[in-house]
């Protein structure tokens, strides 16, 4: 089986974290005998440029036994959206037709529909047929306009099998476009996330790990936390992360006189989120809008249970009340009720059990399973 995936980002020398789960899972299929390449124009904004303090652009190249990954990275000039596009789009039909000239291709997997344009000129062009695993939230959001709604209409009608990571965004994109989707989750290496076994402590620890923006919502969970715990000083709370929220986040804590509890640790390795979640008790997730929530089975696969708001995606993470706590979105009360409720019931959650539960359905072997059978269906339908 001959796999190209072409995603809209990937980690990159600019952007180790970027859709790490695309890696994830390209890296699941290289470890179960797929040959899979990468191929793909990276867009780097000069945030991420400005703040490297470096400029390296151009081909970057690696492989790894059944794996190919060759990015081309190019600036990504700000307010001019359709520019930065159309030279993505021209980038990506001179990769896919090179490989193409050069490999076997029986399968391209599309991450986002915002590459699609390529795929679907793949198909027209060398009659390789094309699945689709949407991500993004901005669908969820309404934030994608009718213009570009009848543009991806065009990417999803013509690709054999669509994806979505969660249930609850399978319904918002069947209502947008009329068409199934196929709900396969995000993947996490179960054997990377390993729990630690932790001796019994007296301080309590919450964590949060994400991008810091409004949609993250880490200000609601500042102050609900603030309304619990302020005068318990054995409970704490660390949120990794960095973005544009930073500095009214560390504002909201100096306000709430929360310093000593509260701690923003800023962008952190994934080194470093594995140490922090293993020396953590429970996982807060609290975005308005997820389209599923990779961090928060990273943090069950490390035994964490889990408090998270309904916003799409941990629906279909949080099955029972075994793992976590699923509450009312941006609702400061409520989530400050349960997270009062899980410090004092910690010993109720399995941890083992939770980890359990995401090694059978989200692990590298699980979440394999289902990939390759959709392909072994769309290339069966493509020879007959």
């Amino acid at each position: 089986m001959n796999i190209v995936v072409l995603p809209t980002a990937y980690p990159n020398i600019y952007n180790d974290h970027s859709s790490i789960f695309v890696q994830d899972q390209v890296e699941a299929l290289e470890k179960y005998g797929v040959n899979v390449s990468v191929i793909g124009a990276i867009p780097i904004s000069f945030k991420y440029i400005f703040k490297k303090k470096f400029l390296k652009f151009g081909t970057f190249m690696y492989k790894k036994n059944n794996m190919d990954v060759k990015l081309i990275l190019f600036p990504s000039i700000p307010k001019l959206k359709f520019f930065n596009e159309f030279v993505r789009t021209q980038i990506n039909k001179h990769l896919l037709k090179k490989h193409y000239k050069n490999n076997k291709i029986d399968v391209i997997h599309i991450h986002n529909s915002t590459v699609g344009k390529v795929a679907l000129w793949g198909k027209q062009k060398f009659d390789i047929p094309y699945i689709v695993t949407e991500h993004s939230s901005a669908y969820a959001r309404k934030l994608v306009s009718q213009k570009e709604i009848s543009i991806y209409n065009e990417v999803y009608k013509n690709a054999s099998i669509r994806v979505a990571v969660s249930k609850e965004f399978c319904k918002i994109l069947e209502n947008i476009f009329n068409l199934k989707f196929d709900y396969i989750p995000n993947v996490v290496n179960t054997e990377y996330f390993l729990p630690m076994n932790k001796k019994k402590k007296e301080k309590f620890k919450f964590v949060n790990i994400a991008n810091l923006n409004k949609n993250k919502n880490q200000i609601l969970l500042i102050n609900a936390f603030s309304k619990e715990f302020k005068n318990n000083k054995n409970v704490k709370l660390s949120i990794l992360g960095d973005g544009p929220e930073y500095n009214n986040l560390r504002n909201e804590i100096d306000k709430l006189n929360m310093q000593e509890q509260i701690r923003l640790l800023g962008f952190a390795p994934r080194n470093h989120v594995l140490e922090e979640l293993r020396n953590s008790d429970a996982f807060v997730l609290t975005s308005k809008y997820e389209t599923f929530g990779v961090v928060a089975i990273e943090a069950m696969s490390c035994g964490l249970p889990i408090i998270a708001t309904k916003c799409g995606g941990p629906e279909s993470i949080i099955e029972n009340d075994d793992l976590g706590i699923l509450v009312k979105n941006n609702d400061l009360k409520e989530l400050s009720i349960f997270m009062k409720d899980m410090y004092e019931n910690i010993e109720k959650y399995d941890s083992r059990k939770i980890r359990n539960h995401v090694v059978n359905n989200f692990s590298e072997k699980a979440v394999f399973s289902k990939l390759i059978s959709i392909y072994k269906k769309v290339k069966n339908d493509s020879n007959t």
